[in-house]
């Protein structure tokens, strides 16, 4: 379910080009087309090979094909071989660890989970999943949170979940219609495309008891491809349904067309006359899906990859005003983890169910419940069993009193792939710990607030760091907030709308990172939720960072003015930590190498000379030049390269080359004397404690501050040529100028930003060819998942069509 049902856009990784024999290349052209029950039999074959190269492979991908359509049993068999195989992908170990999980072999997929950490610890899944299989033993022996049983009734060998009520009857999602004569078959599973099919309670409206053979909804409810699962207000005059449609496919690059989702909905009070609409913010670039409908049709909850999110799959929520749909807002970190976020139901106002990978649980995909308190979500509350299992839970819906209903799952003993089960007498476990929601207060209506909200890591890691300090400057008010991060390195607070605010985090032993961003001041009654992460880069001896725009004029070693701020930056970071630097410069190949040893050992030299001036003790610099010794690309003697590269070879570094006593606290001031919650004037703080994070006007002191953002740089020249096409990477679009570049993509990676009508985009990149855009498109997947190719003809964008053509 979850890789089928969730994920509709998926990365695979490719076999290279090896001599393989007929069977073999038949095997990973399934593979890689997705028919993975058609690849599953050629590949087990494979596994007899004598070739120790094909045995392996062979292995990995049989594997793989089992997670694909969710048989953990055999997943976790062709896993435990695989990591018997030298050399193996540290991704077998995580695999194996989840399969192992969906097992309740606990103990097992804990080793699997530290295995996989060690050899990929900059994942830091592996260590998260680790922990929660030793958690897990903490919920043996609870009180059942309901009874339940398998609706055998209405289920089939095939998948069918999404439950839904609707008027008298129960609809829910199966692919249950093979027509193998108009070759609908879905070759994922050799399953049919998914509809909507209903069913009702034999005698009294009891669907605790028996149910009626389901039958199949008419054409208003059902199109040609997938439909469901659906959502409907509480008058049943309004459907919301997800779909997908037979020219909602997108490429990958090896040309395979993987399907999206896209929420569509329509007007049910005359079923003869039933118009279904796009949901305005669906997209060709990502699946937006699971939707789910609040009682009056006004609030619309729903799962997507769009980019900006927590992870794979991300909740987010939409108002009507005035009849037009408002532009998604994330619904936060607290519900948002780095996994999949999917099927969403309102119980009311204030009450979401919902289904996660990310949160403390049994394994695959759990159902967890929050409350909507005070404009925040409570912490979500694992259902627990029998509801949840080690296997993928999902897609419950109750009934008015939340006691009794439908959820779909894939655990063992049902009929099919998914069966529905019918719980009743739900209620929290007890003996557990409720989580602690806060005591109600009146909300003020003239002042309606936002949340900003984030996650402080680790910028090698990506672990997330407790007991952060996160100092939060309202410009307005002059005040500075304390905030401290969870054990999770989450961090929230309250925030006015229309006000501009500084970030900045730090931690002991931890350079700091910051940001500035704008709360729009727009007047929707939901509590808009604004998430920004910070990344702490761990200092030590010997470590190497790079000085950003430090740039000579040709064959000279002054300093310009434009590099005078980067280089201010390093003394500010001489002045708060302590530590010793090297200063190291170098060149580009060009030029023989006695020159460019010379030339930047001047550079060094005068780079040294400009901090010395600005008062950092010459005791704590030398400076080095390199000249062309250390090319970090492929731009040697002789080599054709662009300018553009050449420039990458052209930098300033600063090496650690001791660090003068013991970190106790970070820089000038004692973190430990910050407490949670205190609140004081942002004149306390040093003048420059700011300034690296935001533009300022007239200082601190005025607090009048412009958003920082990347120069407005075009993304095409422009060109006397009117056939000059270019191409660039969009990462992110947002409605307020924002700092996007990730801390551990800063050395390498230069944004623009680009400012259309309302939105401003951020562009990564200036290529002639698309093949260059893609290359730099696979290499920011892992940081920005929703990255996609733009063309460019004079600076202004066009579509891929106008661009090929």
């Amino acid at each position: 379910m979850k890789n089928r049902i969730i994920h509709l856009i998926l990365a695979v990784c490719l076999l290279g080009n090896l001599n393989l024999s007929a069977q073999v290349k038949k095997a990973n052209i399934f593979f890689e087309q997705y028919k993975y029950s058609k690849a599953i039999p050629l590949y087990k074959k494979d596994t007899n090979s004598k070739d120790e190269k094909i045995r392996k492979d062979a292995t990995v991908r049989l594997a793989d094909c089992y997670r694909f359509i969710n048989n953990a049993e055999e997943a976790s068999v062709w896993y435990t071989k695989a990591v018997a195989f030298d050399d193996v992908d540290p991704k077998s170990y995580y695999y194996l660890g989840m399969s192992l999980r969906s097992l309740s072999r606990y103990d097992e997929a804990e080793k699997a989970f530290s295995s996989y950490a060690r050899k990929n610890p900059s994942d830091f899944r592996g260590r998260i999943y680790e922990q929660y299989c030793r958690d897990i033993q903490k919920w043996e022996g609870l009180t059942p949170s309901a009874e339940i049983k398998n609706a055998s009734g209405i289920n089939s060998i095939y998948s069918d979940f999404g439950p839904v009520f609707f008027k008298d009857e129960l609809l829910f999602t199966s692919d249950r219609d093979i027509d193998m004569l108009a070759d609908k078959n879905y070759l994922w599973t050799s399953f049919g495309y998914l509809d909507l099919y209903s069913t009702h309670a034999l005698a009294n409206d009891d669907f605790w008891g028996e149910l009626v053979s389901p039958v199949k909804m008419p054409n208003t409810f059902n199109q040609e491809y997938h439909d469901g699962p659906a959502s409907f207000t509480s008058d049943f005059k309004e459907i919301f349904t997800t779909r997908t449609l037979k020219n909602s496919t997108k490429k990958d690059s090896a040309s395979f067309k993987t399907d999206l989702l896209k929420i569509y909905f329509a007007d049910l009070s005359d079923e003869k006359k039933v118009n279904y609409k796009a949901f305005p913010f669906n997209s060709d670039d990502y699946s937006v899906g699971h939707p789910a409908i609040s009682a009056d049709g006004k609030r619309l909850i729903f799962s997507s990859n769009m980019p900006g999110g927590f992870g794979q799959s991300d909740l987010f929520v939409s108002e009507l005003v005035n009849g037009q749909w408002s532009k998604p807002v994330n619904l936060g970190g607290e519900l948002n983890t780095f996994g999949n976020e999917v099927f969403p139901f309102l119980a009311n106002d204030s009450t979401l169910f919902f289904s996660s990978d990310g949160h403390p649980g049994f394994g695959g995909l759990d159902i967890y419940e929050t409350k909507l308190v005070n404009g925040k979500w409570t912490t979500p509350w694992n259902l627990k069993l029998p509801i949840n299992s080690a296997y993928d839970d999902f897609s419950i819906v109750f009934n008015k009193n939340l006691t009794d209903g439908f959820f779909s799952s894939n655990r063992p003993g049902g009929k099919g792939s998914d069966d529905i089960y019918a719980f009743r007498n739900y209620k929290r476990t007890p003996a557990v710990e409720e989580p602690v929601i806060p005591e109600a207060k009146p909300v003020i209506s003239e002042k309606i607030l936002a949340t900003i909200s984030g996650y402080v890591k680790d910028k090698k890691t990506q672990t997330p760091l407790d007991s952060a300090t996160v100092f939060l400057l309202n410009s307005k008010t002059n005040e500075v907030l304390v905030l401290k991060t969870n054990s999770k390195g989450y961090f929230e607070s309250q925030v006015d709308k229309g006000v501009h605010y500084v970030i900045k985090g730090m931690k002991s032993s931890y350079f700091d990172d910051c940001m500035s961003l704008s709360v729009p001041d727009d007047k929707t009654t939901l509590a808009n939720k604004i998430s920004r992460d910070l990344y702490l880069d761990k200092y030590g001896l010997n470590q190497v960072f790079k000085i950003e725009n430090i740039y000579y004029d040709l064959n000279k070693w002054f300093i310009r003015e434009d590099a005078k701020p980067s280089l201010d930056k390093l003394i500010r970071i001489l002045k708060q930590y302590p530590i010793n630097v090297e200063l190291g410069s170098h060149t580009d190949c060009r030029a023989s190498s006695a020159y460019n040893n010379t030339l930047s050992q001047k550079r060094a030299e005068s780079a040294v000379k400009y901090i010395i001036e600005n008062g950092i003790d010459p005791k704590r610099l030398t400076y080095k030049g390199y000249g062309e010794t250390h090319l970090i690309n492929k731009c040697a003697d002789g080599v054709a390269c662009t300018e553009a590269e050449h420039q990458a070879n052209r930098r300033t570094e600063f090496k650690i080359t001791s660090i003068n006593a013991p970190v106790v606290n970070s820089g000038s001031i004692d973190l430990n004397s910050y407490k949670a919650g205190d609140k004081f004037p942002v004149g306390k703080l040093n003048s420059e404690f700011f300034k690296d994070c935001v533009e300022l006007n007239n200082g601190l002191g005025d607090a009048i501050f412009a958003p920082k953002s990347l120069p407005n740089t075009p993304i095409a020249p422009t060109s006397d040529t009117t056939d000059k096409i270019s191409f660039a990477v969009q990462v992110v679009a947002t409605t307020h100028p924002i700092k996007i570049v990730p801390q551990d993509l800063k050395s390498r990676l230069v944004i623009h930003e680009k400012k259309m009508g309302r939105v401003y985009r951020y562009f990564s990149g200036n290529f002639d060819t698309i093949e260059q855009a893609t290359a730099e498109k696979q290499k920011l997947q892992s940081k920005f998942p929703g990255a996609f190719i733009v063309a460019f003809k004079e600076g202004q964008p066009i579509s891929m069509n106008q661009a090929k053509n």
